[in-house]
């Protein structure tokens, strides 16, 4: 009987240690995963993927614990009095960070673009620094695996009323050489031939070789600018092949605007033409020539105004006043996925939802959090919220709508089913007021957020930097 048993563990370990069933439950699983950045799941063994999702379901439990706080803050730049961080990337896994900061001095100006590894919690360090001149407050960073480099933009206005994009690429092979891809200058044509302004862009996105932003666009009624329209900016960044797409009327802030870039199509969320109370998420297909890959066949100028073919388009349910954050998931089953996460003024609500060129579902809204519009305006124009990349766990700073008025840092988490049993979807403290961390809720600037790891970089108006441990 004894040696039965023995035998019957043995053949069960056997079996669950398969290779084959453990990229089957990848496949199944509905949590986000620490999958190595670039890494396809389909090339690692069964041994490495039995430890990704343990780890993923560890995380999940005490994610949805109510009294799981963040545990310490470890200081990346501990000096304060130092230049603010401008603009955060942190990409998925956690352990890269990409970071933006401004330095004025009495001969120049200029921004400093770092890349830190966050690999060592109790050490974390600068690869390197790319000194630009110029103010860059936006930052968007992509790995490419095939290279094993990542390719960076950041974006900055500039003196004559034109903004330009700074495309680099840093070998992880190498980190020491970068190579400074191309200064690419925004400033369309008009159908008269003559040139057209262009300021404040936003939404950078990278997806492989093609980079994309949005951008307004005005012209100068008398002596006063005068908004136009907010455009899509698409670029090939090996052939040259550019593409400008007009995405909606009037003075509508990045933040209203939901735009995310997937290998074949680009997804946009903006204000119904009727009412701005209303959104519309559509899907575009990418014209040919941006995705080309033939040198030869990519146009040289710049086909200005084109319409994007639409795919897909829905129209949000509940109001929207701003659309704080969209993440693009990986494709599932090849369908691009957006999440976006938005903030309803009518009742003051937290709102996440999923899209895709098939459906939509509103997975989540939160009671109400904000105790008023004025006491939190520097919030909601603020970089105090995050959605993870597949959607499933976000982060942001409650202005204090309960609990006597006090401030607080909230995480959430989206429902899934475990053993027939759904979890139901739901928001809890991560930060209380009181955290007995080395800041408080109102000194922090900025927030970066990586889901998987349920790891949370802060910055803070003093220039201090931290990444927080929620273990």
């Amino acid at each position: 009987m004894s040696n039965d048993l023995v035998s019957s563990c043995r053949v069960l370990y056997a079996i669950g240690s398969l290779d084959y069933l453990w990229h089957k439950l990848v496949r199944t699983c509905n949590l986000p995963l620490g999958i190595p950045l670039g890494a396809d799941s389909a090339t690692l063994s069964g041994q490495e993927l039995q430890a990704i999702v343990v780890n993923a379901l560890k995380l999940d439990h005490n994610w949805r614990n109510p009294d799981a706080h963040i545990q310490r803050a470890i200081p990346i730049i501990p000096d304060a009095n130092t230049s603010p961080v401008d603009s955060m990337h942190l990409l998925p896994g956690g352990k890269w960070l990409f970071t933006t900061h401004f330095i004025c001095s009495h001969s120049r100006q200029y921004t400093d673009l770092i890349l830190w590894c966050l690999d060592d919690m109790t050490s974390p360090r600068s690869i390197i620094t790319i000194p630009i001149d110029g103010r860059f407050p936006v930052c968007r960073a992509y790995y490419q695996p095939a290279q094993h480099k990542f390719t960076v933009a950041v974006s900055s206005e500039k003196d004559d009323s034109t903004e330009s994009v700074e495309v680099y690429h840093i070998s992880l092979d190498n980190p020491a050489v970068v190579t400074h891809s191309e200064s690419l200058a925004i400033q369309p044509v008009a159908s008269d031939g003559s040139l057209l302004c262009v300021y404040n862009i936003g939404n950078l996105r990278i997806c492989g070789d093609i980079l994309g932003a949005t951008y307004h666009q005005y012209t100068m009624d008398n002596v006063r600018p005068c908004i136009d329209a907010v455009h899509i900016y698409l670029r090939n960044l090996v052939t040259g092949a550019t593409a400008t797409f007009k995405a909606c009327d009037g003075n509508a802030h990045h933040d209203q605007i939901a735009f995310e870039l997937f290998r074949n199509q680009y997804a946009l969320g903006c204000a119904a033409p009727d009412t701005f109370l209303a959104h519309i998420v559509s899907f575009y297909d990418i014209p040919p020539s941006i995705i080309s890959t033939d040198l030869d066949s990519a146009p040289n100028s710049d086909p200005n105004t084109l319409e994007g073919i639409l795919s897909a388009r829905c129209r949000l349910s509940h109001s929207v006043w701003f659309l704080y954050r969209a993440s693009s998931s990986n494709l599932e089953n090849g369908i691009p996925i957006l999440n976006t996460m938005t903030f309803s003024g009518s009742s003051w609500e937290v709102i996440i939802d999923r899209f895709s060129p098939l459906d939509h579902e509103t997975r989540f809204i939160s009671c109400p959090t904000i105790a008023s519009q004025s006491s939190s305006t520097h919030a909601i124009m603020g970089d105090h919220r995050q959605l993870g990349e597949t959607g499933r766990r976000a982060v942001w700073v409650d202005m204090g709508g309960d609990m006597g008025g006090e401030m607080m840092l909230r995480k959430w988490s989206a429902s899934r089913y475990r053993r027939g049993k759904e979890l139901l979807a739901g928001a809890s403290v991560l930060m209380p007021s009181k955290s007995g961390l080395p800041f408080t809720l109102g000194d922090i600037c900025g927030i970066a957020f990586d889901e998987a790891s349920c790891r949370l970089c802060v910055s803070l108006y003093n220039g201090e930097l931290y990444v927080c441990d929620f273990l």
